[in-house]
């Protein structure tokens, strides 16, 4: 029997400031989870500025201070980057004046760091119990040691897939001397799975946010695919996770991450992953500085050795991110030339989601500057019906101090689990298999391996399939695994 749930055509993504993260809601369409209003604005008070190389950013901050004492400003020194947000529109102004006249000549590239504003992820209408059919229905792996196994591990085909059926963990399972940086809303600290595996309370990049409590869900997500050892288990059982916030309740801007990037990286990150992504114009001014500012952190992200996965983005109907000007026109913009990222852009391993046949799922960003493509999981056949099969779709971890949907609750989940689909969680599978890569190098090797190594070893190791939508082909760990040995 098909395990399906009747429920509204209409698909929501997850969206914050400049960035949106790479997903659909989790089980948004299937637990009734609103649509998230989505705003896009100018933040004219925040502007952020590129320098030439050897600039002493720190001096320069002082002297903006001088002139607008509640500015709140971050100099990223190691990528020459400052961000200044004014405390006032009258400030604002003074500051832009004041900077270009005394420090212009140094200046490689300024712009306004443009926003995209979204609601919380909350629950709110809940489909009717009867519209859901039998969840229990479903059939089972077979020599589980208990019914408590069964009722997670059912639907656990994605992690299935990448592990082949658990047989990397035979060869690594990870440690926490490798560590993957997760950029995005923070995690759960008391969930029942990822807590042992969080060896830091990491940093959150959000002004006026200190802990990296994660209040949204996104995070926690994400980082389920990659280390969950409980109910459920990750990629990579054991390794290493570390928090950088940047979404704090369905916010953030291009410029945290750009200092969560450089940030991760100097914190030694064996891996940093990006469920998230952005389009910027290569023909506004204003958007060429979040661009070349994204390059200058993937670059010291490399130069540091930390390995960056971003995903390729989720939409209504995927896009081919590969020819600017197409995907400007694709957006509704066809006299711009655009670029999604960071996924897409050089030095960052870009992710696209599959489904559970092996093709690329409907929503999924794809293109030549694709390097891989990992399972995210779809609604199954009967989608375009209205009929959303949860078999096709992912599970994963959810923080437990958000309320439960309705198809978590009837599957027989305790709280702290979701289904879900999208970018945003094909990434983090290839995130942990990289983790396990060079935890795996490492005791071969007595060494960690370069970041070109590790990319070699991942797409030497996907199983091939379609190499101009999602590049090497998909993700198997053990595979990669296999070629160290």
């Amino acid at each position: 029997m098909n395990v399906q749930h009747k429920l509204p055509k209409t698909l929501a993504g997850i969206l914050a400031l400049s960035v949106s993260m790479s997903c659909l809601t989790p089980s948004a369409q299937a637990a009734g989870f609103p649509k998230l209003p989505v705003q896009a604005i100018e933040d004219e008070s925040k502007m952020i500025y590129l320098f030439q190389e050897g600039t002493n950013l720190q001096m320069i901050a002082e002297d903006i201070q001088g002139i607008d004492p509640g500015a709140s400003i971050d100099a990223i020194q190691e990528i020459e980057t400052l961000t200044v947000k004014a405390s006032g529109p009258a400030q604002s102004n003074k500051v832009k004046k004041h900077v270009q006249n005394e420090f212009g000549t140094l200046i490689t590239e300024v712009g306004e760091d443009q926003a995209v504003k979204a609601g919380d992820v909350r629950p709110s209408s809940m489909p009717p119990v009867s519209t859901l059919m039998p969840l229990a229905a479903a059939s089972a792996p077979q020599n589980l040691k208990s019914e408590a196994d069964s009722t997670y591990t059912r639907w656990l085909w994605d992690i299935d897939l990448v592990t082949q059926n658990g047989a990397s963990r035979d060869i690594e399972s990870g440690n926490h001397g490798v560590k993957v940086g997760i950029v995005d809303s923070g995690l759960d600290f008391n969930h029942s799975d990822l807590k042992a595996n969080i060896v830091s309370k990491g940093r959150s990049l959000v002004d006026g946010v200190a802990d990296t409590q994660d209040y949204m869900g996104h995070g926690t997500m994400v980082a389920g695919s990659i280390a969950a050892n409980g109910h459920i288990k990750g990629i990579a059982p054991e390794i290493g996770i570390v928090p950088y916030k940047v979404f704090h309740t369905g916010n953030a801007d291009s410029s945290d991450v750009i200092e969560a990037i450089v940030a991760a990286a100097n914190d030694d990150m064996d891996v940093i992953n990006l469920s998230l992504g952005v389009y910027k114009s290569l023909k506004n001014k204003d958007e060429k500085a979040v661009y070349a500012a994204y390059k200058r952190a993937l670059k010291y992200a490399e130069k540091e050795n930390s390995f960056v996965v971003a995903s390729s983005g989720t939409e209504s109907a995927g896009f081919d991110i590969f020819n600017a000007k197409k995907l400007a026109a694709a957006r509704g913009f066809s006299e711009d030339a655009q670029l999604h990222m960071p996924g897409g852009l050089e030095d960052v391993f870009t992710v696209a989601a599959t489904n559970k046949g092996n093709a690329l799922t409907f929503y999924s960003n794809y293109g030549k500057n694709v390097s891989i493509g990992a399972p995210g999981g779809d609604y199954g056949p009967l989608a375009d019906q209205g009929l959303y099969d949860v078999r096709h779709m992912t599970l994963t971890t959810y923080p437990t101090n958000l309320m439960q949907s309705i198809t978590s609750e009837y599957a027989g989940f305790e709280k702290g689990y979701e289904f879900m689909t999208g970018t945003s969680l094909a990434a983090p599978k290839v995130s942990a298999t990289a983790a396990l890569v060079i935890a795996e190098y490492e005791e071969v090797h007595g060494k960690k391996p370069k970041v070109q190594e590790v990319k070699k070893i991942l797409e030497k190791g996907a199983v091939k399939s379609d190499k101009k939508k999602f590049g090497a082909g998909i993700v198997n760990a053990y595979n990669s695994l296999t070629l160290i040995k």
